[in-house]
């Protein structure tokens, strides 16, 4: 395992506060304190990154001393978030992405709103659980990864969050590819059970496609936005990143068409099982025919029935039964009526 030298900024003595991270003018991250808190976003300080437990009860009274976020950076930070939004007016940017969650074992199927703020000299993140791409951003900045400004530190958070979505987009696709090999491996067999596999998989795609296309969205809007405010920086940004979530809703939708297309593919082999299954009992039926009328014949109340009178009669009807079958079992096979099409 590699040395986490970020490690020191979970101790910041921050009431509330996850990390403190205090960046160099090359970008260079290092475990911040209190201090850096306090001086958050002045001017001639050091850009300041500060992210949040929301599931502490003392962050509440630490956003409310942040008074450099404003009245709306602190709202977003502190009340409940329902959707994925950018919201850019003067020098800040506020919102909220979706993010997996995280454990030691690492990504997990759950996800919870990576809120933040950021401004010239700063940036504020506050989530209630561990976040996948929080975490990913902390240890590439470890690592040595630099980020001169707020507004690169955000590309950053995007561009994990975006790949990790990829790496799903992935095993999704990965999925699929199992599943179309099963069922042109084994046909009418096995390939039949991918039903439960399949399903689970385009449930997998469709949340994930809220997730892309609610983050799709507002990166679009923000392009928007700052193409009107005339802030160049924020729009290549938001440009860059739109198009890298393109990228994604794209990869998405051709995974959705694929499972759409492998569901008609099993519908119409459980219509072939079907069918085959009825023709097997069509089959059965005609040849036990004759026989049945045969066992009919000989259930009629009237006089003068063969083999009444005579010893083994029981034996001879009964042999004429399975005569009869025989002779509807070769006359179907001669005009090839038990070959089912396609066998």
């Amino acid at each position: 395992m590699s040395f986490d030298r970020l490690k020191p900024a979970f101790d910041a003595d921050v009431p509330g506060a996850l990390w403190v991270l205090r960046f160099d003018e090359e970008g260079r991250a290092e475990p911040g304190d209190a201090e850096d808190v306090a001086r958050l976003g002045a001017p001639g300080e050091a850009f300041v990154w500060l992210h949040l437990d929301l599931s502490d009860l003392r962050t509440p009274a630490l956003v409310a001393k942040l008074d450099t976020l404003g009245e709306e950076g602190r709202k977003i930070l502190s009340s409940p978030i329902d959707r994925q939004f950018i919201d850019h007016s003067g020098n800040l940017v506020r919102g909220a992405f979706i993010d997996h969650e995280r454990d030691i074992s690492g990504r997990l199927p759950q996800t919870d709103y990576l809120r933040f703020v950021f401004g010239e000299r700063f940036l504020v993140s506050a989530r209630e659980r561990p976040l996948d791409a929080v975490e990913s951003t902390r240890l590439a900045l470890s690592a040595g990864r630099l980020a001169a400004t707020p507004l690169e530190l955000f590309e950053t958070l995007v561009m994990h969050l975006s790949d990790e979505l990829g790496r799903i987009i992935f095993e999704l696709s990965a999925a699929l590819d199992r599943i179309e090999e099963r069922i042109l491996t084994d046909g009418r067999g096995h390939g039949f059970d991918e039903r439960t596999t399949l399903g689970s998989t385009r449930r997998a795609a469709l949340r994930l496609a809220r997730e892309v296309n609610g983050l799709r969205s507002p990166l679009l809007r923000l392009e928007a936005i700052v193409d009107e405010q005339e802030n160049e920086e924020l729009k290549e940004v938001g440009a860059r990143l739109a198009r890298r979530v393109d990228i994604l809703a794209n990869d998405l939708a051709e995974v959705q068409d694929r499972g759409r297309v492998l569901q008609d593919e099993l519908n119409a082999l459980a219509g072939l099982v079907t069918n085959d299954r009825l023709y097997v009992l069509t089959v059965v039926t005609t040849i036990l025919l004759p026989a049945t009328f045969v066992t009919g014949f000989f259930g009629m109340n009237t006089k003068d029935l063969p083999f009444t009178e005579i010893q083994n009669g029981t034996a001879y009807a009964g042999a004429l039964c399975v005569g009869a079958a025989a002779a509807a079992l070769i006359i179907m096979r001669r005009l090839g009526l038990t070959r089912p099409h396609g066998k």
